[in-house]
């Protein structure tokens, strides 16, 4: 009898929702840990910003801060990417896409602040961005989510109706 019981009270089970509660759980507990480790960066940031601009010149003061705020915000696009992902549970091209750009941009910046680029770098790198930045607007164009992308995509594919029907 008991183990009849116990056997009714597996099949009521649903191992589906269990794990994704466990799962929303887990990813709720990271999401924190993502925005104290984000609050802990940027305090760190603040303090050696004020060190370096109080014990070196202006140029490498700036030079410091630039390349420390736009490698910031390289981490920031990452952790807004998987906070997305944990909210809606798939991975958009958009913000992968939009930390490789900034990862770009701040690898130019850097090399043009200081010259140590070479033009065969600068434009390889610019052609990469200027690659991301078309491939970032159609997938936002052509998202599957948008009112754009169906109607596109009803018109590419011929309706039954009027394949069935006479001209």
């Amino acid at each position: 009898m008991n183990g009849r019981r116990t056997w009714n009270q597996l099949q009521g089970f649903d191992a589906v929702s269990f794990f994704n509660r466990v799962m929303d759980l887990f990813f709720k507990s990271l999401i924190f840990f993502v925005v104290l480790i984000l609050g802990i960066g940027i305090f760190r940031l603040f303090l050696k910003t004020w060190k370096v601009m109080a014990r070196n010149d202006l140029k490498e003061a700036f030079g410091f801060t630039v390349t420390s705020l736009l490698t910031f915000f390289i981490v920031l696009e990452l952790f807004k990417s998987l906070v997305e992902y944990f909210r809606e549970h798939r991975l958009r091209l958009t913000f992968i896409v939009d930390a490789t750009l900034v990862f770009i941009l701040r690898e130019v910046m850097i090399g043009l602040y200081q010259n140590q680029s070479s033009p065969l770098q600068l434009a390889a790198l610019a052609f990469l961005a200027l690659v991301l930045g078309v491939l970032r607007t159609l997938a936002i164009i052509y998202s599957p989510w948008s009112e754009d992308w169906w109607s596109t995509s009803k018109s590419l594919k011929p309706c039954p109706e009027r394949s069935t029907r006479g001209s």
